[in-house]
């Protein structure tokens, strides 16, 4: 018996324009969408799943309390996915840079709020 893998979860008021702007801008794809219209959906990259569902109460609450939640993504060639990233329009809160735990680390915002802290250890 043991764990096998998490999936963040994003909450919005939109499903589908959280899936397109994670496809559009983030280079995943879409894995499911469920609902008519879409009340939870799937994204993936290099089998890295993310799930959003449509919870238009708590994304309300994250933005009017200006409340950022993280999810945190290790990556290979960070600084590669990082100019990626920024040339398809991300917003970058920080560049991309070596940081004290060992990570070289950049930090781009969703447009629910989310803050996604992407990165890949210092050999």
């Amino acid at each position: 018996m043991k764990f096998k893998a998490a999936v963040p979860v994003v909450s919005t008021a939109d499903v589908r324009a959280t899936i397109d702007y994670y496809v559009r801008v983030l280079g995943f794809r879409e894995h499911f969408v469920f609902g008519d219209p879409p009340v939870y959906a799937g994204v993936e990259r290099d089998g890295v799943l993310l799930y959003v569902t449509h919870d238009p109460q708590l994304a309300e609450t994250l933005k009017s309390d200006s409340l950022h939640p993280d999810i945190f993504l290790w990556v290979e060639d960070v600084d590669a996915m990082f100019n990626e990233h920024r040339q398809r329009g991300a917003t970058i809160i920080e560049a991309v840079s070596d940081r004290a735990w060992d990570a070289r680390q950049y930090v781009i915002e969703d447009p629910n709020g989310y803050r996604l802290k992407i990165a890949e250890p210092i050999d």
